[in-house]
């Protein structure tokens, strides 16, 4: 009976002095329970936040945030009065601290003296910076929603080297099924936009750092996002970095992971196009587009009106408009060194566009590449749009206008010549003869040079309004373009529009006037007038000399003419071909015809005191030189005295064999290795190929031979080339093999190119010779 009574004394001693031992066992908390049993030294370094994690996942299987902070977002607040045993105690010292109440005023805490038990109303310490408590409990604080759940699960290294939405992809994927974008901008363009106060566990937010990153929203403010410390949980409330980044939320589901509707029918169309190809050179969804392209089609499409395929073009055809101004539809400029590039708006701040990865919606600001680079934006209004429709001229006034826009969209080809593809010159001369039964050169430096001049070279375009002084259906003339001289020619529609066939553009097509064309403007011409038949190389030329003076052993315009000299400067000019010196010897040369089967450009021989050439300009004419009206045109219907002396007709070859040779010989090396320069090549096939003999120094090369226009290049002829876009002096010469395309050689191998791919083959190109 004494040691009885003397265990029970013993035992009430201990637990007189040691509070925290019946604390514990009389609350029966697990969390309070284990947090007595910890105290004592700080073996494993926990801060105060991670000791309470520790307790709470050991002795609840609770998971509870690292930090205090996140601690104290969750659960529920418990007033001081209703504290009970295993409720966390939050502290504002320097940081915010948490520990584990124990009952009776008591709590565990971690100090720097290791993990001590302290009494909150005895410590004035500890009560001046308590700020209250939070109670938790296994059911309100587990998160069900499946990609929230993942992403806290993954909370630690990082070991797939996730990018923040790279993280938030992988998620999704795994935890939903749903294929969000990779990048985090992108992921912005889907999903319904959420305000901050709605947020739900799942939910993706996103942060404006250096670049745009997301994370997954847990509840409370916690979300999960990745940082350079790995997969870690972070609070939006509680972090003034993480707050102040915070730009907005988004909230998928499977009805809203497309981007959203528009009534706007160029927005619908344009997102119809979401994912056709990239393509430098395409314009249309199979081949690809490349930005101006791709604005391009769908204006095309949606409203019937043909843009210029160039993103800078694009910008001066259109309304210019300030950035708080955009309407869905609007056009939306960036400048990527000297690049310009298109997107069309599809609203809150977004567009789509051309990207390296196909047609994709971007952000203005978000898509930081597009951000740097904005320039501008345009709106191309009804009244604009009316003056690119060609229904807008298909029963217009003038028949050339008419005439011209059955073409609009055949391919451009340089020196082509027929309705398949043809280049500029050409589009005039079938305008104008179809039409109106007008003649004019193929050549547009030679158009130029015929018809009633309306407005002269050196007129300055901005000092006038064109249409106060010329009129629809008349002829612009360009020079520089992509040679010295006149070099491009469009036929005017009015209000500073044209059609023409463009290199630029790939096609015939409608263009603004912009300030490329106002700076290569020559002049204005008008051909309504135009009788003499000019589409033949011989008449043109001939056409030229009407009125020389008749000069016996004349043979050019200075000297004046003789009959033979002058036949012998036309066909010289008209087709680089080398007649004899009189009429005796040209009539050996050539096949003999009769009379009903001369055409345009043979020759008709007549008996005098030598044999008399003239060339026949067709409907029983031709161009004669005489003693008494010099160079002239004879009617032979009505003309008495030539008839009776005629002697016969000859027709010539007009092609030029070498060069034709050079070209077929070209032809067959495409492919083969040539170790040497471009100019010995060129050397070695004229060599073998004609038995010309060329210098082999560039320079020398390109002052022999005759210069010829571009538009007048035929097989064989010799082209010079720049390495530099515009530059002035030949690097390399090239062999043209017609329609556009040239050989020469290229790292040691004999390739060709075709002009009509690629402008910056025109923009290096200097200079034509034959030879």
């Amino acid at each position: 009976m004494k040691n009885i009574l003397l265990f029970t004394f013993i035992l009430l001693w201990m637990v007189s002095f040691n509070p925290s031992i019946n604390l514990a066992e009389e609350a029966g908390d697990p969390a309070a329970q284990l947090a007595v049993d910890l105290i004592g030294p700080n073996d494993q370094g926990f801060i105060t936040s991670e000791f309470v994690q520790y307790v709470y996942a050991k002795s609840k299987n609770i998971d509870l945030p690292r930090f205090a902070r996140d601690q104290r977002l969750i659960g529920m607040e418990i007033e001081r009065d209703d504290l009970v045993a295993g409720d966390v105690l939050f502290f504002q010292g320097s940081s915010l601290m948490s520990g584990i109440y124990i009952g009776n005023g008591q709590f565990v805490v971690v100090t720097s003296s290791g993990i001590a038990q302290v009494n909150l109303n005895s410590s004035s310490y500890w009560s001046g910076i308590y700020i209250g408590a939070n109670r938790y409990m296994k059911d309100s604080i587990t998160i069900e929603e499946p990609v929230a759940k993942l992403a806290l699960d993954m909370v630690g290294v990082n070991e797939q080297d996730f990018i923040t939405s790279e993280f938030v992809q992988y998620v999704f994927n795994e935890a939903k099924g749903f294929a969000l974008p990779r990048a985090a901008s992108d992921q912005w363009l889907l999903g319904e936009e959420v305000n901050q106060d709605q947020l739900q566990p799942g939910d993706v937010v996103f942060f404006q750092g250096t670049y745009l990153m997301s994370g997954i929203y847990i509840e409370n403010g916690r979300f999960v996002i990745v940082t350079s410390e790995g997969i870690t949980e972070r609070n939006l409330i509680m972090s003034e970095y993480w707050s102040k980044a915070f730009v907005g939320a988004k909230r998928y589901t499977e009805e809203n992971l497309t981007p959203p509707s528009s009534s706007n029918e160029i927005v619908k169309k344009a997102r119809s196009l979401i994912g056709s190809p990239y393509n430098r050179r395409g314009d249309n969804p199979e081949d690809g587009f490349n930005t101006g392209s791709f604005a391009y089609y769908v204006y095309r499409e949606v409203t019937g009106s043909w843009l210029s395929k160039l993103s800078f073009p694009q910008f001066e055809a259109g309304l210019e408009i300030e950035r708080d101004e955009l309407q869905e539809g609007d056009l939306v400029f960036f400048l990527n060194n000297e690049e310009w590039l298109t997107g069309i708006y599809t609203g809150d701040d977004q567009f789509i566009t051309a990207t390296s990865e196909g047609v994709q919606e971007r952000h203005l600001e978000f898509h930081t590449y597009y951000a740097d680079r904005y320039v501008g934006a345009v709106r191309y209004t009804e009244e604009i749009l009316k003056k690119s429709n060609p229904e807008t001229y298909v029963a217009h006034e003038n028949p050339v206008i008419q005439e011209a826009m059955n073409y609009m969209g055949t391919p451009y080809l340089m020196t082509g010549s027929t309705l398949d593809a043809f280049d500029c010159s050409f589009l005039i001369q079938t305008s104008f003869r179809e039409a109106k039964g007008i003649y004019l050169p193929r050549i547009s430096y030679k158009q130029w040079e015929v018809g009633e001049t309306i407005l002269s070279k050196g007129t300055n375009i901005e000092d006038v309004s064109l249409d106060d002084y010329i009129r629809p259906g008349d002829a612009l003339y360009f020079s520089g373009t992509w040679q010295e001289g006149i070099s491009h020619v469009a036929i005017y529609l009015g209000d500073d529009y044209m059609i023409h066939a463009t290199g630029e553009e790939g096609m015939t097509t409608i263009s603004y006037m912009n300030s490329y064309w106002r700076e290569h403007f020559t002049g204005v011409k008008r051909f309504d007038n135009l009788s003499v038949r000019l589409d033949n190389p011989a008449i043109y030329e001939a056409y030229q000399v009407l009125g020389s003076h008749y000069q016996l052993g004349g043979a050019d315009p200075d000297q004046g003419f003789d009959t033979g000299g002058l036949v012998q400067y036309i066909y010289k000019q008209a087709y680089q071909l080398e007649l004899p010196r009189y009429g005796s010897q040209q009539w050996q040369e050539g096949s003999e015809i009769s009379l009903e089967d001369a055409e345009v450009g043979d020759l008709l021989f007549f008996e005098g005191s030598s044999l008399i050439p003239a060339v026949y300009i067709g409907n029983n004419q031709m161009v004669i030189a005489t003693q008494a009206n010099g160079v002239t045109i004879v009617d032979l219907t009505v003309s008495t005295y030539w008839p009776p002396r005629f002697y016969g007709a000859r027709t010539y070859e007009k092609t030029n064999g070498d060069l034709e040779a050079v070209a077929t010989l070209t032809e067959r090396f495409i492919g083969v290795s040539f170790t040497g320069s471009s100019i010995e090549f060129v050397q070695s096939v004229y060599q073998e190929a004609a038995n010309i003999e060329l210098s082999g120094n560039l320079h020398t090369l390109r002052s022999s031979g005759d210069w010829i226009h571009i538009e007048e290049l035929e097989r064989g002829d010799m082209m010079f080339f720049s390495e530099e876009p515009d530059g002035s002096r030949a690097d390399f010469v090239a062999i043209y093999l017609g329609e556009g395309v040239f050989a020469t050689v290229m790292d040691d191998v004999v390739v060709t190119y075709e002009m009509n791919d690629d402008i910056a083959w025109i923009n290096r190109l200097i200079e034509a010779r034959r030879y």
